[in-house]
């Protein structure tokens, strides 16, 4: 939702910062990577039952994510093997965000009382329910729709997630977003199936 009405007003705000850190050298895709690995550090801390370090080096993660666009866009390299990239280090980033937590609440909590189940069902509910609305919106993409609609977008989420880690505060964030993911999913389908209905009427 915000992702949406706000991404042209930050695109033009990230150029300006996309410029110097071209000045590295640093390629967007070289970018993405980084913040994957950014991630994938916070991950082992959500292992270790570190969450408030998880959620500042997921902050770290997401403006890495920012900036491939922003870099992307300054070196004029924008390309569709680049979107195809960052999009797949977008999921293998929500991957990093649930799986971990599914396995510190429901396998090998760090200490007793981090034990629940129901925690670690959520993590993996919502790692399926995110994956479904970023697979609506490419799917509806490669038809010739548009699904850029929706309560919670990538934005939102891991908004959302980085709260729950910095807060202790992970069974509300995870029903949270399960629930947000779930109105996002149908929201876009009803989306493209009003296009698909106009379409086929015109």
């Amino acid at each position: 939702m915000l992702d949406s009405k706000l991404r042209g007003v930050w695109n033009r705000f990230m150029l300006p910062v996309g410029g110097v850190v071209a000045k590295t050298r640093l390629s967007p895709n070289a970018l993405t990577g980084l913040g994957l690995l950014i991630q994938a550090g916070s991950a082992v801390a959500i292992l270790e039952g570190r969450l408030a370090l998880a959620g500042f080096v997921a902050v770290a993660a997401a403006v890495f994510d920012l900036l491939d666009g922003a870099v992307a866009r300054s070196q004029g390299r924008t390309s569709r093997f680049g979107a195809l990239v960052d999009s797949t280090a977008d999921r293998l980033a929500d991957m990093l965000f649930f799986l971990p937590l599914a396995w510190l609440y429901g396998v090998s909590p760090d200490v007793a009382e981090r034990e629940h189940v129901a925690t670690a069902a959520l993590a993996l509910f919502a790692l399926v329910a995110s994956i479904l609305v970023s697979y609506v919106k490419a799917r509806a993409e490669g038809l010739g729709f548009e699904a850029n609609v929706g309560f919670a977008e990538r934005a939102e989420r891991v908004a959302i997630m980085i709260l729950g880690l910095l807060f202790d505060l992970v069974l509300g964030a995870l029903v949270l977003l399960t629930l947000a993911s779930a109105i996002t999913f149908v929201q876009r389908v009803v989306h493209v199936r009003r296009q698909a209905l106009s379409s086929e009427a015109s």
